[in-house]
């Protein structure tokens, strides 16, 4: 059975698309972590039933430290996706939210930027766009796309605020004053 089959098997009713697709983008087929996220969505008032269909993005609850300890257990294997998905079905809970901001920051510790993805990340922070860093450096903007595209995989982020506020957060790049 797939894990969006046993989601809907454990909720034991119509779950909305949006929610199934967080859930299973945020379990990337695991079976374990999407059962998890399930009962922990139903045990801190994360997941709701409204209009007789599963939603997420119900009422704050109580720090959920068992999905925090999954999380971080499974810090190896998440890809980026699968960290912006949790961190969209978590918002409310602040333990995973932590961890994932842990396994973020762990992993892109270890990013090991080239001279020119750093040129292209301190003028991304000053808020330049690929065109505009394409003529100050002299490059297509094709090459600073792939440029940025590189740095958002190694960082771990999906897109230019999430990498410029990481790469602030690690000392990468001076955050404004």
């Amino acid at each position: 059975m797939r894990a969006d089959e046993r989601v809907l098997a454990a909720l034991g009713g119509p779950v909305s698309a949006e929610t199934l697709r967080l859930l299973w983008t945020a379990s990337l087929g695991d079976d374990t972590l999407a059962l998890e996220l399930v009962r922990g969505g139903l045990e801190y008032g994360a997941l709701e039933r409204q209009n007789q269909t599963w939603r997420w993005g119900g009422r704050p609850g109580a720090a959920a430290r068992r999905l925090a300890e999954l999380i971080e257990s499974r810090a190896a294997v998440l890809t980026g996706a699968q960290l912006t998905a949790l961190e969209t079905l978590i918002t409310p809970l602040a333990e995973p939210l932590a961890a994932i901001n842990r396994v973020r920051l762990a992993r892109a510790a270890g990013v090991r930027l080239t001279p020119r993805e750093r040129d292209v990340l301190s003028l991304l922070s000053a808020g330049l766009s690929a065109t505009a860093i394409a003529r100050r450096l002299r490059l297509s903007p094709r090459t600073v796309t792939k440029h940025q595209e590189r740095l958002y995989r190694k960082l771990g982020v999906c897109d230019r605020v999430n990498a410029v506020l990481l790469a602030q957060r690690l000392g990468l790049v001076s955050a404004p004053s």
